[in-house]
């Protein structure tokens, strides 16, 4: 009788493998959980009808020494797509299915040679098999990345859903409180809303690390998210102020009254960013400029009264010019000519001038007011 060949060898190695599946999956799970800290995490159940498919599937592969299928390797896909819905990091998934193939091999080599299969046989068996699983990790990894894709979106719309409902006042104090926990805030302290811009040099999860980093370095409690199109959110600090973008921050509140600290701190981003300023302000910190962006119809009177009637000309321009350095400067014509590279007599001609062109007395406070709302609202209105 001749002996068996090398392709009746195979199904007789794998058929026995196949055989022992489920002592397999155990061993390879209790290995996992003892190895792989990510993996202790999960009760065993969880892990096995993924972990047995798999076994099922190489030995049914190698047996009939093939390439794997669209279909096998959708099973592979699936099973990195199961690791990454349980939160098993891609690393540690890696980890594992080395282990795994370390086990897969261990035991070819034991069963082959109690079957009596020669070495050089099990050596080119177990080349297939490191093959073979090659081709399978790479599928089992695009599963995960899916999974991981899909559960970070999850995760983000779920935190942005928990921002906008503290921040506009949707969420009960109760719902705020069990879900705040998770994100290790405590619903019984005091945060501040905070809103920023993102600008196309400072993209949105940059502008997030900025304002969410301390002096000290140590991460503070906060939670923050991308609401229509901006950061937003709650902190429990103050950000530094040399951020290049608008950033507004409002008063500290609880987090379930957290709506009107949220309506100031949007306002002030909306008015550092209409007037070009950069950094982190509370709404006092910007003065009257919110009255200004806020308030239309009254600038627009003052622009129409005080200033159109100069009209668009450059010695127009060289009078609001020196009169907007004039206020800015506290009223001091020396530190006016100082700044603008001019003669303080120059300086005065041009305040005279414009006193006499447009009515406007500058040393009444009331007039030197409507003057300075004028010339903001017009720089407003160029600005845009």
């Amino acid at each position: 009788m001749s002996s068996p060949g090398p392709s009746a060898n195979r199904r007789a190695l794998f058929a026995q493998m196949s055989a022992r599946s489920a002592e397999l999956t155990a061993l390879a799970i209790k290995r996992l959980r003892a190895e792989i800290p990510a993996y202790t995490q999960l009760d065993p159940e969880t892990l096995a009808p993924a972990t047995r498919r798999t076994i099922d599937q190489l030995m049914r592969v190698l047996a009939e020494g093939r390439e794997l299928t669209a279909d096998e390797l959708a099973v592979f896909t699936a099973h990195g797509e199961t690791r990454g819905r349980q939160g098993i990091p891609v690393t540690e998934m890696f980890r594992g299915w080395r282990l795994a193939v370390r086990i897969a091999i261990d035991q070819v080599v034991t069963t082959g040679r109690r079957l009596g299969i020669g070495d050089s046989q099990l050596l080119g068996l177990t080349n297939e098999l490191l093959a073979l699983t090659d081709t399978a990790i790479l599928a089992v990894a695009r599963g995960h990345i899916d999974a991981d894709f899909e559960r970070t979106r999850h995760d983000q719309q779920r935190r942005a859903d928990l921002v906008r409902g503290i921040l506009f006042g949707t969420l009960s104090p109760a719902e705020i409180r069990v879900q705040v926990e998770r994100y290790g805030l405590d619903s019984d302290r005091e945060y501040r809303a905070i809103r920023a811009r993102p600008l196309p040099e400072l993209p949105a999860d940059r502008v997030a690390r900025l304002l969410e980093h301390t002096p000290s370095g140590d991460r503070p409690h906060g939670l923050l998210a991308l609401v229509d199109g901006d950061i937003a959110g709650v902190v429990d600090h103050m950000p530094a102020r040399d951020i290049e973008t608008a950033v507004g921050i409002g008063p500290p509140a609880r987090l379930d009254r957290m709506e009107p600290s949220f309506r100031r701190a949007t306002r002030a981003m909306a008015t550092a960013e209409a007037f070009e300023r950069t950094g982190v302000y509370e709404l006092a910190d910007l003065g009257l400029l919110p009255a200004v962006l806020a308030d239309t119809e009254v600038g627009d009177e003052l622009v129409r009264r005080y200033l159109t009637p100069l009209g668009r000309n450059d010695s127009a321009a060289a009078l609001l010019d020196t009169v907007a350095h004039y206020l800015g400067n506290g009223m001091r014509v020396d530190n006016t000519a100082k700044e603008m590279g001019l003669h303080t007599n120059t300086v005065r001609y041009r305040l005279r001038r414009f006193q006499d062109l447009t009515g406007i007395d500058l040393t009444d406070p009331d007039r030197a007011l409507e003057a300075w709302w004028a010339l903001q609202r017009r720089r407003l209105s160029r600005e845009r």
